[in-house]
């Protein structure tokens, strides 16, 4: 009989543990490669082994190329041994998932339209990573356009399970340590969700802190680039290098705070939220949770709620029917390009992709004004209580990844902090039977440095 710590076929990693300290952060290890003790070959050989021996039974990669990646890891090894390392990042293997561009591989969108097709060029985010040294062995799962049918990836705690959607593969091989680090896409919930499946750190910036070319549109009111992790540590470094580089979506300047993560901060104050997908959480994650918070508000940590404060009761109400509203803008915002595939490529979207093609081109253009009306009270709603709170707090998923490939999972504890525009992190710090759950930490537009210094506290803290 196998352990439950143990792995086996249907659990390629074993089972996971919300006490479990997170692995190294690459950068823990540039000390090794400066002196030598270790080097970027050696390391990306590590995560190659992983790739090897784990994605038979997860397929998180859809484009994989080794022996570039071993050259770039060359490449890196020998500025380490000059002592000029471009960046922090040099020599971090990153996934790229494959809705963004890559000059030398073919990045195809889980869709038949763009069977093998090459852009030619780097997405501004990949551009980056190339800058500053990072090694990309290859492209990672997607669904279909990041919205449509899901792709073959697993989830590597239950293989009979979703790794979540769109970012699926970007958070399952974080998971397996296939890569430290993986770039993922939001337009509703496409990075928290997979990275609280999955069990790792998955962070979502401010809306257009990070430069979003080259990387295939839903939804320019909500399509965010960030980061899926093992370390919250890797997490933030990569996101800063990328920003600092190729700065935000303009007119966006990108990212304020330290390359490195910032420093843990225990808030005075923070808000917990519900949303209306509180009803839908069951019964062991509303334990876990409810646990969680007495801990915190028992460590001296003001929680604030809808039941004890007005102003977070008249931001809950706001909430209530915040999913119509994002869908009805990221919706009409994607008329184009998919209107256009469906009479220039008719039959090659899938059924999900065409019905919400379908509902997009019915929308009216005053249903469109007006859902942008409410999402910018919203918006100003979240602003205005920044005078209260240093942050918000709630569950990432109403509960495990389900069972099954064909849905990714619930999106209700994810979407509204998307149409905010603020950031927002998971953490790996709820489990239920052994699989994970995301606590996640919200923060204010433009303060992401905050924010992580606040999710970094409730971490250590979930830790001691």
């Amino acid at each position: 009989m196998t352990n439950k710590n143990q792995s086996d076929d249907t659990h390629p990693i074993g089972a996971f543990d919300p006490q479990r300290r997170p692995p190294s952060a690459f950068t823990d290890h540039v000390p090794a490669f400066l002196d030598g003790s270790e080097t970027p070959r050696e390391f990306l050989e590590g995560c190659l082994e992983r790739i090897d021996a784990l994605e038979p039974a997860i397929a998180a990669f859809v484009h994989l190329d080794m022996e570039a990646a071993r050259a770039e890891a060359d490449a890196s090894t020998a500025r380490y041994a000059a002592n000029r390392p471009l960046s922090p990042i040099d020599g971090c293997p990153v996934g790229v998932k494959d809705i963004i561009e890559t000059a030398d591989m073919p990045t195809q969108m889980n869709s038949p339209i763009f069977d093998r097709w090459q852009s030619g060029r780097d997405a501004a985010s990949v551009f980056a990573l190339r800058h500053g040294g990072a090694v990309i062995p290859g492209k990672t799962v997607t669904t279909e356009f990041a919205t449509g049918a899901s792709g073959p990836t697993c989830n590597p705690y239950d293989v009979t399970r979703t790794p979540g959607g769109s970012s699926s593969g970007s958070a399952a091989a974080t998971a397996a340590a296939m890569v430290p680090v993986a770039l993922g896409t939001q337009t509703a919930g496409s990075i928290v969700r997979p990275a609280a499946y999955c069990g790792v750190y998955g962070y979502k910036p401010t809306h257009a802190a990070l430069n979003i070319g080259g990387i295939h549109p839903l939804s320019l009111s909500h399509d965010t680039l960030g980061t899926i992790a093992g370390t919250m540590t890797d997490a933030w470094a990569t996101a800063h290098y990328i920003a600092s580089v190729v700065g935000g979506t303009p007119p966006h300047p990108g990212l304020d705070g330290p390359a490195t993560l910032p420093d843990a901060r225990k808030p005075e104050t923070l808000v917990r939220l519900y949303t209306n997908g509180w009803h839908e959480v069951e019964d062991k994650v509303r334990q876990e949770f409810e646990s969680t918070l007495d801990r915190i508000a028992a460590s001296g940590v003001r929680i604030l709620d809808r039941d004890n404060n007005r102003t977070i009761a008249d931001l809950e109400s706001l909430l209530d029917d915040v999913d119509g509203i994002a869908r009805t803008v990221s919706a009409f915002e994607r008329r184009w390009p998919f209107a256009e595939y469906t009479k220039r490529h008719p039959g090659k979207l899938s059924a999900l992709a065409q019905e919400r093609v379908d509902a997009a081109m019915a929308m009216s253009r005053d249903e469109f004004l007006d859902a942008l009306d409410r999402q910018s009270q919203i918006r100003a709603q979240v602003d205005a209580i920044a005078e209260i709170t240093d942050g918000f707090v709630t569950l990432t998923a109403a509960g495990p990844a389900p069972v099954g490939l064909e849905s990714t999972g619930n999106r209700s504890f994810q979407i509204f902090w998307t149409l905010t525009a603020a950031p927002c992190v998971t953490l790996p710090r709820l489990a239920v039977d052994g699989m994970p759950v995301g606590l996640q930490v919200l923060g204010f537009q433009d303060r992401d440095a905050e924010m992580m210094a606040v999710a970094r506290w409730l971490d250590d803290f979930c830790l001691s």
